[in-house]
């Protein structure tokens, strides 16, 4: 895949533009590429590569999909200001982008994946690449989980020992098995990354087939290891190592950074660059509005650019990712355009005493209109040009709902369309 638009691609900065989205995450590269293929003027502006790295790669809408119409109809829910028509064709819009990419999604709004996690927990997802969804723990064949040697990102009996002590598996019992990965010696420890780039080689492959062939011999014919089965070609090491070992492997994502995450986040970004769009990642952003129209300021090490555009995109994420930040007197920052953000002003508010359960915190975020505006202090909206989308937006606790991904993806979509 192509390498994105580094800072020291200055002519980007002398170019004038539609839409200017801050933020790279999913939300801001999906809002591009939906943009670029419309024929749009695009720029992203990002300070870092926003959530993909440290996201699963798959698409979560939620994950009791028989409440999303509840969703849907509740005010300031994002799902509600998207509407269902901008969820339903984000999604079909992004299968079609992933499927010319080569990385095809599978899912529908139907029904959930139930997809073990490296923990031993199932988790929901409505959309997963065709490396992961031979996983799907509602199918009856039993699977292993290859314990690899060296790699310490994933320990196999420990997820086993979960879906056991959950009752997630009980027609058969779970099983791993020890599969070496050949590789040159190392004076440290080997990330997935690192795995991901050799998987992309049919020569590592081949030997990975000759050593793997006699250990599966007996074993069941679905296997899941962690998400390490290539970078740029992880469909093909796929299938490739399918057909000759006789097995399903599937991919089972681990701690950051995600390589599935990396796939969606290289193939959305050449996408929006094959369609046009620039993409600036490095400079610091910061906004304010001249007669109720919003302006940005990019500082890339003391070289100042304002840019000003039909639409300015803010996609920057929640607390995870800089969006919001918490300070130590109860105030919220939002940090571009210092939009007013409702939180208690005492901290310990911010959190219930559940350490595992719905904390008020990831409600947070920017208050829109319908037409996903930023409201100021007064209710109405801040500038006539800017909108919000993504995990920005207040209303939705997206971790307990499992809705993330697919939040991002219809407010994107939204955002666009209204654009």
């Amino acid at each position: 895949m192509g390498s994105g638009v580094g800072p020291w691609d200055f002519g980007v900065w002398d170019l004038k533009f539609d839409l200017v989205i801050i933020g790279a995450g999913l939300s801001g590269l999906f809002a591009g590429c939906l943009a670029a293929r419309r024929g749009k003027r695009a720029l992203i502006l990002a300070r870092g590569l926003g959530g993909t790295h440290v996201g699963t790669g798959t698409i979560d809408v939620l994950s009791d999909l028989s409440s999303l119409d509840k969703r849907q109809t509740t005010a300031d829910h994002p799902y509600s200001l998207a509407g269902p028509r901008a969820l339903r064709a984000a999604l079909d819009e992004l299968k079609a982008i992933c499927a010319e990419a080569g990385y095809p999604l599978h899912g529908d709004l139907k029904s959930n994946f139930r997809l073990p996690t490296a923990a031993g927990a199932a988790r929901q997802t409505c959309l997963a690449p065709e490396t992961m969804i031979a996983g799907d723990l509602s199918r009856p064949e039993p699977f292993a989980l290859a314990d690899l040697p060296g790699f310490r990102d994933f320990n196999a009996k420990f997820a086993i020992s979960n879906l056991h002590a959950s009752r997630l598996i009980s027609n058969y019992q779970l099983q791993t098995i020890a599969l070496p990965l050949p590789q040159p010696s190392t004076r440290r420890d080997a990330y997935a990354t690192d795995l991901a780039l050799l998987f992309d080689r049919a020569d590592y492959r081949e030997q990975l087939i000759e050593a793997w062939r006699p250990l599966l011999a007996n074993a069941p014919k679905r296997i899941g290891l962690p998400a390490i089965l290539g970078l740029d070609h992880a469909i093909e090491a796929k299938r490739h190592l399918d057909s000759a070992l006789g097995v399903e492997l599937f991919e089972i994502p681990i701690l950051p950074p995600s390589v599935p995450g990396m796939r969606l986040f290289n193939l959305l970004r050449d996408d929006f660059q094959k369609h046009g769009g620039r993409i600036i990642i490095g400079p610091t952003a910061s906004g304010h509005v001249v007669d109720k129209r919003a302006i940005v300021t990019a500082d890339m090490n003391g070289r100042v650019r304002d840019y000003e555009a039909e639409v300015i995109l803010l996609a920057t994420g929640g607390f995870l990712h800089g969006g919001l930040t918490g300070e130590f007197e109860g105030r919220v920052r939002e940090s571009v355009f210092n939009l007013p953000i409702a939180a208690p002003s005492t901290r310990a508010d911010w959190i219930s005493e559940v350490f595992l359960g719905p904390h008020p915190f990831a409600k947070f975020g920017a208050r829109v209109n319908k037409q996903l505006h930023p409201l100021g202090a007064d209710g109405k909206p801040l500038a006539s040009n800017l909108r919000a989308i993504g995990s920005l937006l207040a209303g939705a606790d997206r971790l307990s709902e499992g809705s993330r991904e697919g939040i991002a993806l219809a407010t994107a979509y939204r955002a666009v369309e209204l654009a």
